[in-house]
């Protein structure tokens, strides 16, 4: 596809915000995910270390590829889990060690005992999974709410990230008032209180219009193992001062990689990928067209194209 410099870039945001999306018709129309499905890797455990933080001493993760390859560790959304790398597990394990956590609280990792984890708490959750698992010095991608986790553990451990990758960014929100969190924490355990299968009724918000049938149901396949307690923590992330995009620029020195939707109706570019390419002039911005905010279900071969060539680099 297309690469778009970064004055494309802010002039798409900008068409974005004020309601047009022709500026983004630079880009080449992503491809679409395959009709079969790559089998997934096998659930493993981990012991974590910082045992007092837990309610439990479990981390839950899958991996594939060679371990003495280039560690590539995936950070998965709010509403996913280890499971939706599916396509990158087969994608990327020839060339990667391909590693995909569980946040705590996801699946069978252990959630965290405190109630209101902050950016710190979750960069240090990262830290000790890497740990457990016996990893030093990474590259990450994270989607949504795994970019947050991302920019976070960049920003605390700086030293211990090589690249970073980032779909459906989520910038980092810088003094938001109390009502209106109160408003988005109500909203979302709202729409989490049916449980793992109800929640699973959010598919069509996740993606481009042209999402197929099968690709719908892979997503919503897992949405159903989300966990409420986990999932409301994650949603808290996005709540936390400590890693808006300013921070975020002074902080981090690394290549940084977004790769966005322009249909992205959860994360869109105009508030947040676009306001961290501006504060990072450095940061490279790539958009997909038609593509809503997991590009790497919806366009894998494209997004894997472009994550072993970041990654490689």
């Amino acid at each position: 596809m297309t690469r778009m410099d970064r004055r494309s870039v802010l002039s798409a945001a900008a068409a974005l915000a004020s309601g047009s999306g022709a500026a983004l018709a630079q880009g080449q129309a992503a491809s679409a995910a395959p009709q079969s499905l790559p089998p997934l890797p096998e659930l493993k455990f981990a012991e974590i270390g910082a045992k007092q933080n837990y309610l439990g001493d479990r981390w839950s993760y899958m991996e594939a590829g060679d371990a003495r390859k280039p560690p590539l560790v995936f950070l998965h959304g709010v509403g996913a889990n280890s499971l939706h790398w599916r396509y990158q597990y087969a994608g990327l394990s020839d060339a990667f060690h391909v590693v995909a956590w569980n946040a705590p609280g996801y699946i069978l990792s252990d959630g965290f005992k405190t109630d209101w984890p902050t950016g710190r708490d979750y960069a240090d959750a990262l830290a000790d999974f890497l740990g457990s698992v016996k990893l030093d010095r990474v590259n990450l991608v994270g989607n949504s709410f795994g970019s947050r986790v991302a920019q976070c553990f960049a920003i605390h451990y700086p030293d211990r990230v090589i690249r970073l990758a980032m779909t459906g960014t989520g910038a980092g929100p810088k003094g938001m008032s109390e009502e209106e969190k109160a408003k988005i924490i109500a909203g979302r355990e709202k729409s989490v209180a049916t449980g793992g299968m109800g929640y699973a009724a959010r598919v069509p918000a996740l993606l481009g219009k042209g999402a197929s049938e099968a690709t719908q149901n892979l997503v919503r396949d897992v949405l159903r193992a989300t966990n409420p307690r986990g999932y409301m923590h994650g949603v808290k992330l996005g709540l936390v001062d400590g890693y808006d995009p300013n921070t975020l620029a002074a902080k981090v020195t690394v290549p940084v990689l977004m790769i966005a939707g322009s249909e992205d109706r959860v994360n869109p570019i105009a508030t947040n990928a676009a306001l961290i390419a501006k504060a990072m002039p450095k940061a490279r911005l790539e958009i997909l067209e038609g593509i809503g905010h997991l590009p790497e279900v919806e366009a894998p071969d494209t997004v894997n194209a472009l994550l072993r060539d970041f990654f490689a680099t």
